[in-house]
């Protein structure tokens, strides 16, 4: 676990229960944002994107053939 996530877990801990959801998506920000630049250094993006076109592809077609 990284330091962002350690300190939004204390966050989220620590907050009253209106502010749970405010707590939840700082939590959300900062994991996918830990991701993204994992995904920049690793230089990941083109496979990402070509296997997401994949499952676009394959939803549209199950939505199409009334599966989903």
């Amino acid at each position: 676990m990284n330091i962002t996530g350690l300190i939004s877990g204390i966050v989220m801990l620590m907050s009253p229960s209106a502010d749970v959801e405010l707590a939840n998506t700082i939590y959300k920000t900062v994991v996918t944002t830990a991701k993204v630049i994992e995904k920049t250094e690793d230089g990941t993006w083109g496979a990402s994107a070509h296997e997401e076109g994949y499952q676009i592809t394959k939803d549209t077609i199950l939505i199409i053939g009334g599966v989903k």
